[in-house]
């Protein structure tokens, strides 16, 4: 089934990322918290040593307890040694859940907490180009995505590779067959794992995640214009228009599962081959008197320790590819710079008695279109000037132009006897008054509302521009 949509084309999506670069990013998260994060890898890698130690522990104990010998005492100790391994083990992945409950959190609130605010630094252009209910949707899906992506890493896959690799060097050391036989079977089941995440399911995962935001585009774009759908009678035809959007969404993601299904099952083969592999050497080992009953118990367990491992690779790679994808707009944002900047060192803008001065200003928003050529204008303090014109001929933008919401093409806007393109953005726009033609409103108090351009209003002082814009009532 295709679905043709390109109803958000021109949308200035985030640049796609690497996967070492969003890991990168990830991890510059967590060197901000080095103690925690240390100590969550320190007790990470104590569990791993215990799941490594427990096929040895497992040997020690079968070969106590069939020694003709019949030593209580060592067998008591061997049982005492394997239940100390589980018992640490046991405490170290809880201590480690309970560290990285409060690492986690942190980071998540933070990464959601410095994607909006590099969000909010866009230019207006930026914003006027995308939907917002897809920037909503790719910032908050970030920090789940990290949950994802941290959860793989760092209790999945670090372990995994660390178990793999010491049950490897064990097997080598006693049995070289074996132990080649079980690096070739981990080699090809990583290098497997890596490269159809990386070539076959992120591709797919990506396009999911793009109509992921599609949707939340489409809702935000809708239900913020529901006055004007109602106004046209057009809810029927807007209702066909998301239901197009989610159903490109239900293709993309099936396909995205799918691709994460059939790299299971390859998974799957593999722990069967190293299952009827591994066990079927060291019977041939035990037939021809080079292993014990203990060296048996020790492969069995090895591979039944392996075996979890590679059976939760299928949720390891969906989980980490996954959680990188999601978490890979965000880390997009972070690496570009605001459309707009300050200068460094920029100071903050005085507001005096509010002259203005336009020298010789050019702009257009296209090469092709110019709105101003070599625009002169002044504006004396105290002086009212109406501008009036065709649609499209530049007052909106002339507002928009005098508040830095864009930068001049040529000449320079000046105010109070300072240049606005030298001085931040913010102290600028937060000296003029700014009356817009389509009122808007955030879903908060209408007290919170009216004092949005001085959260310092007292009460008394909200009522008065209340009563002066005959809104009291």
């Amino acid at each position: 089934m295709t679905l043709v949509f390109d109803e958000d084309d021109d949308e200035t999506r985030p640049r796609i990322l690497s996967n070492t670069q969003i890991l990168a990013y990830i991890g510059r998260h967590w060197m901000r918290e080095p103690v925690r994060f240390t100590g969550a890898c320190v007790l990470i890698l104590t569990a791993a040593a215990c799941d490594l130690s427990i096929p040895w522990a497992s040997k020690g104990l079968i070969d106590a307890v069939t020694s003709p010998a019949r030593v209580s005492a060592l067998a008591w100790t061997a049982w005492a040694a394997l239940s100390a391994l589980y018992a640490v083990q046991y405490a170290s992945r809880s201590t480690t859940f309970r560290i990285l409950n409060g690492l986690y959190s942190r980071i998540m609130a933070r990464m959601v907490g410095e994607g909006f605010k590099r969000v909010q630094s866009f230019s207006t252009d930026w914003h006027s180009s995308n939907f917002a209910g897809a920037t909503v949707r790719r910032v908050s899906r970030a920090m789940w995505g990290y949950d994802s992506a941290s959860d793989a890493l760092l209790l999945m896959l670090g372990p995994t590779l660390i178990v793999m690799l010491g049950l490897v060097v064990s097997f080598s050391l006693k049995w070289l067959a074996e132990g080649v036989f079980v690096a070739v079977v981990v080699g090809l089941f990583a290098i497997y794992n890596v490269t159809l995440a990386v070539k076959y399911i992120r591709p797919a995962n990506l396009a999911s995640n793009a109509l992921d935001s599609r949707i939340g585009g489409a809702l935000a774009d809708a239900i913020g214009a529901n006055p004007v759908v109602k106004s046209f009678g057009a809810e029927e035809r807007e209702e066909a228009r998301f239901d197009r959007t989610v159903q490109a969404w239900r293709v993309a993601v099936n396909d995205t599962w799918d691709r994460f299904n059939l790299v299971g099952m390859g998974q799957n083969l593999f722990v069967f081959v190293l299952q009827a592999g591994l066990t079927g050497l060291m019977v041939r080992a035990w037939s021809e008197g080079k292993a014990e009953a203990g060296d048996v118990v020790f492969a069995i367990t090895s591979f039944v320790v392996m075996a979890g491992y590679m059976r939760n690779f299928s949720d390891i790679t969906r989980m980490l590819q996954k959680g990188l994808d999601d978490t890979q707009d965000v880390a997009s944002y972070m690496l570009t710079p605001p459309q707009l900047a300050d200068k460094p060192g920029a100071p903050e803008f005085r507001g005096d008695l509010g002259e203005i001065l336009l020298e010789n200003v050019g702009f257009g928003y296209a090469e092709n279109r110019r709105l101003y050529h070599d625009f002169c204008l002044r504006i004396a303090p105290g002086e009212r000037v109406a501008l009036v014109g065709a649609t499209g001929s530049g007052k909106s933008t002339f507002v928009k132009l005098l508040q830095r919401l864009y930068d001049v093409d040529g000449g320079r806007i000046v105010i109070d006897g300072q240049n606005i393109a030298e001085v931040t953005q913010r102290s600028l726009r937060r000296a003029i008054a700014v009356v817009p033609q389509d009122p808007a409103l955030f879903h908060r108090s209408i007290a919170e509302n009216i004092g949005y351009a001085r959260p310092d209003a007292t009460l008394e002082e909200i009522m008065l521009a209340a009563k002066r814009a005959r809104a009291h009532e």
